[in-house]
């Protein structure tokens, strides 16, 4: 992603409702009023809505899962400059998540200080 866009807003991607709520109550915490999507469709169709978009994205989900989201945000230029940050689990292999040309990799489980490290320097 080649523009440096500052993002306003953080949405969270993920189709598990415990990761959804942990991220929603950290970026609470933290002044953010974040948005949430329980697979790629609906993260999709929020992406198209909002701009400047920080997307903390789950690979592994039903309807869409999140390497058909990069693969689309990669190829629209309309969506194209948000920033990726890819949520990953141990089942998931840090290679391919390289592939999917993201911004970050974050590790599930997390911690608060894993999440605020991950997210502070693209929203200064």
């Amino acid at each position: 992603m080649s523009k440096q866009i500052t993002p306003r807003n953080v949405l969270v991607v993920d189709d598990d409702p415990v990761i959804r709520d942990m991220m929603v109550d950290i970026l609470n915490l933290e002044g953010y009023d974040p948005l949430v999507a329980r697979n790629g469709q609906e993260a999709l169709e929020l992406l198209r809505r909002e701009e400047s978009l920080l997307v903390f994205l789950d690979l592994l989900m039903p309807v869409m899962d999140g390497n058909e989201v990069c693969l689309r945000l990669n190829a629209d230029p309309g969506l194209r400059q948000r920033h990726v940050i890819v949520l990953m689990s141990a089942l998931d292999h840090l290679a391919h998540a390289a592939a999917l040309n993201v911004d970050a990799t974050m590790p599930k489980p997390f911690v608060v200080e894993d999440v605020l490290a991950i997210l502070k320097p693209y929203m200064e």
